[in-house]
């Protein structure tokens, strides 16, 4: 059963969509909605029939109100972006936000600040961002411009290590949830069970930077780990070679990497491989080389995977586009002068399921059922009346438990 189908089941009778209110992006944080709620409220309204105070007094009736919400991404095309702005689209006019899109830089972090200067400038009241670079001068404009932040896919771990107090101390930073887990070595133990599985004996591992992706490391080190313990115990014939890891500086691998190891049967990239390995092994007519990647790109991965096509892809690992709503009802709340009773004093670095993709029964469900494959927001695992739910501006007995509980029930196994 889909979230969106529990979701209803959960909060039957709860929610109650008011006329739309004139667009907000005065930065009057919603006060001129004069309402109250059950929730931790500066001037949110709650809803006409639910009792807000349980007492059994009637709450006042919730208005949404409209806000403009800028999107910073690293790229403007391809699946993810295609899913987000469907999604986004689906559920704009029920929550009453607009959406305004920027493309940001991996790496650059003047190109992120202007970004964001040029959000605030279009009359943006919130931003989602999925950079980590540059992020305490980010915070900082949002701050002298009344703009609230928060991250989207991203884990801020630099920020986290370096500039905590700047960044997660700042009142304008309301947290971010990673692409997936803030640790997600796992993948490394079941990519690692994968190549047992599939007898293969020559495998390399490939990286992004640590300077910029530090937590790959911990899923190398995984698998690494469990291909050890294999051939503590396996015949010679059988134990598997590892060859050293390499990292890739944002740019596709080298046709070399492949002629130094002729011998290798199996890749495990956690640095993008659809982008970056791939089209190298295409080009090099080793597509009977095994990949295990990170990210998707619904086409040539899609098509070949499994026992599809030439199999070259058997595993992939990627979030889905839903998981925005956990920045995005933050944002809506602060800027209605609205919170959770129970929402955390500091921002949080949360989770999300992880779309972990390892089988042709998987990939089905994918294909058959993700908006990150369809674009459909029929598709969704939430629809916007679902998130007007999960805001306490509009829903007197939403939590902020229940926010991160939706957004860690978005795996293939959540799918129909």
């Amino acid at each position: 059963m889909k979230l969106k189908k529990l979701l209803a089941a959960a909060l039957a009778g709860v929610m109650v969509v008011g006329s739309f209110a004139g667009c907000s992006n005065s930065g009057d944080n919603g006060d001129d909605n004069g309402d109250t709620s059950a929730a931790q409220t500066e001037g949110a309204g709650g809803d006409e029939t639910a009792d807000a105070s349980g007492d059994g007094e009637e709450a006042v009736s919730a208005e949404i109100v409209d806000h403009k919400i800028g999107i910073g991404l690293y790229t403007d095309s391809g699946k993810s972006v295609e899913a987000l702005k469907a999604f986004l689209d689906g559920i704009s006019e029920t929550i009453g936000c607009e959406f305004v899109y920027t493309t940001l830089s991996t790496y650059d972090e003047a190109t992120n600040i202007s970004s964001i200067q040029n959000l605030i400038s279009s009359g943006c009241e919130g931003i989602i961002l999925t950079a980590d670079m540059g992020t305490q001068a980010i915070v900082e404009e949002c701050e002298a411009a009344g703009v609230y932040m928060a991250g989207y896919l991203c884990d801020y771990y630099t920020s986290y290590t370096t500039a905590y107090d700047e960044v997660f101390g700042n009142d304008y930073f309301l947290g971010t949830v990673c692409d997936g887990r803030s640790d997600n070595s796992e993948y490394g133990t079941l990519v690692a069970e994968k190549v047992i599985e599939g007898g293969y004996k020559n495998v390399g591992v490939i990286t992004f930077p640590a300077y910029a992706y530090p937590k790959q490391a911990d899923i190398d080190a995984k698998f690494r780990e469990r291909i050890q313990e294999y051939n503590e115990t396996a015949d010679e014939a059988d134990q598997i070679t590892l060859v050293d890891t390499i990292e890739l500086n944002f740019t596709a691998l080298e046709d070399t990497y492949l002629s130094e190891n002729p011998d290798l049967d199996c890749i495990f990239s956690v640095a993008a491989g659809a982008g970056n390995v791939y089209p190298v092994l295409v080009a090099n007519g080793k597509t009977d080389i095994k990949l295990f990647t990170t990210g998707f790109e619904g086409t040539d991965d899609a098509d070949n995977f499994g026992s599809k096509g030439n199999q070259c892809y058997q595993g992939v690992m990627f979030s889905t586009p839903e998981a925005i709503v956990y920045p995005l009802c933050l944002i809506i709340d602060k800027l209605n002068g609205t919170t959770y009773s129970d929402l955390p004093e500091e921002p949080e670095v949360t989770d999300c399921s992880p779309m972990i993709v390892l089988s042709d029964e998987d990939m089905d469900k994918v294909i058959n059922g993700a908006i990150y494959y369809s674009a459909d927001y029929a598709d969704a695992f939430l629809t916007g009346e679902d998130v007007v739910n999960l805001c306490a501006s509009y829903n007197p007995d939403a939590t902020y438990a229940n926010l991160v509980d939706t957004v860690n029930h978005m795996g293939v196994e959540d799918l129909q």
